[in-house]
């Protein structure tokens, strides 16, 4: 297997890993570097069949898991968008000791609609997968455009982070494929009450993917956790609201306790 594509930036002492969603890039991030930089020490990771790592194979979560946890330095904050807060909690499920801290960012630890349970019907998730096997260029585009719902980003910037994120190799239909079986299959609810982790969970008000009723039962399920509704958001506040964004991260860094 070939090494892991993994890149840093920034000058902070804390450890901040962001790992993107299902069909995007490490390029989706970029709109927030200016403003964490000088704080954290941010690693960049596509994940496998993605960006520049889009050679690297997987099949389920663990294998994902399993390659990038050597990779994550002890006392990071994981951050993981959509489907990659799937694998950031796995893998502090698996070396909660490597961890200070979780961010979800409109992430569900059950992505599919079930009894009792808010989530996403499956035809909607295939619908998703089928734009991007058919035309991946204006699927991405298309939803990066969406995320600008209330103008409080310049044109210019959505602009050229499109031009980012697309600029990567584009993923294989097998990996956008293992991506959705991904989403189907994982079911974390029970396994994340056992994390003894701060997590922070933050959650667009207008995001139709993962609908914000389900903060208030993840506050039950996980009374160690927290959790920020932005508001006019989607399903990606780091781009619509991107200074808000980050000073609810930087909050919640601040209450972290860095171990020695």
């Amino acid at each position: 297997m070939h090494k892991l594509h993994w890149n840093k930036i920034g000058t902070g002492k804390i450890h901040l890993v962001l790992i993107h969603g299902w069909g995007f890039n490490s390029k989706i991030w970029n709109m927030l570097f200016s403003k964490l930089h000088k704080n954290f020490k941010i690693h960049l990771v596509d994940l496998p069949g993605f960006g520049k790592n889009y050679d690297l194979k997987f099949t389920n979560l663990k294998d994902i898991v399993q390659l990038l946890e050597k990779y994550i330095p002890n006392n990071s904050i994981l951050l993981g968008w959509s489907m990659g807060g799937l694998i950031t909690n796995k893998i502090a499920l698996y070396y909660p000791k490597k961890i200070i801290g979780l961010i979800n960012v409109t992430s569900s630890p059950c992505f599919i609609t079930r009894p009792n349970w808010p989530g996403i019907p499956k035809y909607q998730l295939l619908k998703f997968y089928y734009q991007l096997t058919e035309n991946y260029q204006e699927t991405i585009s298309n939803f990066i455009k969406m995320q600008n719902i209330n103008s409080k980003c310049l044109n210019q910037e959505i602009h050229t982070l499109k031009n980012l994120v697309l600029s990567q190799p584009k993923p294989t239909i097998s990996t956008l494929k293992n991506g959705l079986e991904l989403l189907y299959s994982s079911d974390l609810r029970k396994e994340m009450t056992t994390l003894n982790i701060p997590i922070l969970r933050i959650y667009g008000s207008l995001d139709t993917l993962v609908p914000k009723k389900i903060a208030e039962i993840l506050d039950q399920q996980l009374p160690k956790s927290q959790h920020k509704i932005m508001n006019q958001c989607a399903h990606a506040p780091f781009i619509s609201n991107k200074y808000e964004f980050c000073s609810i991260i930087l909050k919640f860094s601040q209450n972290l306790h860095i171990l020695k």
